[in-house]
């Protein structure tokens, strides 16, 4: 049997580029009025620290981050906190952090994630706390998801507090398999009643896919359970929600979706630049597995792909741009993100939507130009 953490799939490139590009900004954002500029990060299943082919697993990028971040002009202390519950995997871990982690803030806990979040939260408590909740496997329990929301305040001069979850396509599947089934367990059906909060993913999924179902049928039935629990987790934190799909192919079902939840409108736009720079990498990293020893393997045939990508997401931004600008009325990209990215939704980036914006402050649509920095946030206002 393949050990899990042998090698990084691309699954598993995806989260973490995501991860990688998103922990500064967060840490960099939140931290700057927080107590000594200290961010907080709980990995509730932390796994072993690296892979054994040499890549990074969440904690070593972490101490990564936390030692880039403790050494820039405006430092950031990073926080860690990583929670395993395997005993062998969590020996693995120890050894790791003690390799790696010399000089950093680093709190080891041996055990199940629901069980150690409680006094984790009470620890960072007056800190922004960025929340990653991945199990290999099993997903995570609807009470354990909400958790940090329901135990830190909300509202104006709080610290932010921010998940990241990952729920499992494939166990779902597996799980809403049973509902038609004549051999069904009800124990099995419970666990995602618990993962769901409610039992009402039953309903769901079978107004959708009955009995005799189609492929198409029971993509929609996964597609309304996904969406429906991420409104639901969204609705109890009292937060925004995004959720993405992660594949290990382009074009294959998703291994499992990434769902996103944050109190403040910064964290969506910053998760989605994220998310955006994530799967390019995760793109160049197909590429290579996909035209490995053959002609199309090199530099030059995933950038000219990746161009051809860019200039159609830069040409939806600024048909939409041009639309919403037709209205008469100045405003935010930030609050008319999904009519403004349309297409390019989930994929483009702040580069793409500047570019877009500058062909419109060429021909004289607007007068407003696209320098400065996080432009989602900047006014932009027809001629």
């Amino acid at each position: 049997m393949t050990n899990f953490f042998e090698e990084k799939r691309p699954a598993a490139i995806l989260k973490h580029a995501i991860l990688d590009n998103y922990i500064g900004p967060f840490a960099g954002k939140t931290g700057l009025y927080s107590p000594g500029n200290r961010v907080a990060f709980i990995d509730g299943y932390a796994g072993e620290g690296r892979y054994e082919s040499g890549d990074e697993g969440s904690p070593c990028l972490l101490m990564r981050h936390a030692r880039r971040l403790a050494a820039m002009r405006r430092p950031r202390q990073l926080e860690c906190f990583f929670v395993e519950d395997d005993p062998q995997v969590f020996a693995k871990l120890q050894q790791v952090v003690a390799s790696e982690g010399a000089g950093l803030q680093i709190a080891l806990a041996q055990g199940k994630a629901a069980a150690q979040l409680p006094s984790l939260l009470s620890q960072v408590a007056g800190l922004p706390a960025l929340v990653f909740l991945d199990p290999f496997g099993l997903m995570v329990p609807f009470e354990t998801a909400v958790m940090p929301f329901m135990a830190r305040p909300a509202g104006y001069g709080t610290p932010p507090t921010e998940t990241l979850i990952n729920f499992n396509a494939s166990t779902l599947r597996r799980i809403a398999g049973h509902l038609t089934s004549p051999k069904a367990f009800e124990s099995t059906l419970v666990r995602m009643d618990e993962v769901f909060g409610s039992a009402d993913w039953r309903d769901i999924w079978l107004q959708h896919a009955p009995a005799g179902s189609t492929q198409a049928q029971r993509e929609a039935a996964e597609t309304a359970v996904v969406t429906e629990y991420s409104r639901r987790l969204a609705k109890a934190a009292g937060s925004g929600f995004w959720y993405t799909e992660v594949f290990n192919r382009a074009g294959n079902r998703p291994v499992y979706y990434l769902v996103f939840l944050t109190r403040h409108k910064d964290g969506m736009s910053s998760f989605a630049e994220a998310l955006s720079l994530g799967l390019e990498r995760w793109r160049e990293a197909l590429h290579k597995i996909e035209n490995a020893d053959s002609l199309f393997g090199d530099d030059s045939a995933f950038k000219a792909s990746e161009d051809a990508l860019a200039e159609a997401w830069v040409d939806e931004i600024e048909a939409n741009l041009r639309k919403q600008l037709a209205l008469g009325q100045p405003f935010r990209v930030v609050d008319h993100y999904m009519q403004v990215l349309g297409e390019a939704f989930g994929q483009a980036r702040e580069k793409h939507l500047r570019k877009a914006w500058k062909r419109l402050h060429a021909d004289g649509t607007t007068l407003v130009d696209s320098s400065g920095k996080d432009l989602f946030t900047k006014t932009i206002a027809p001629a």
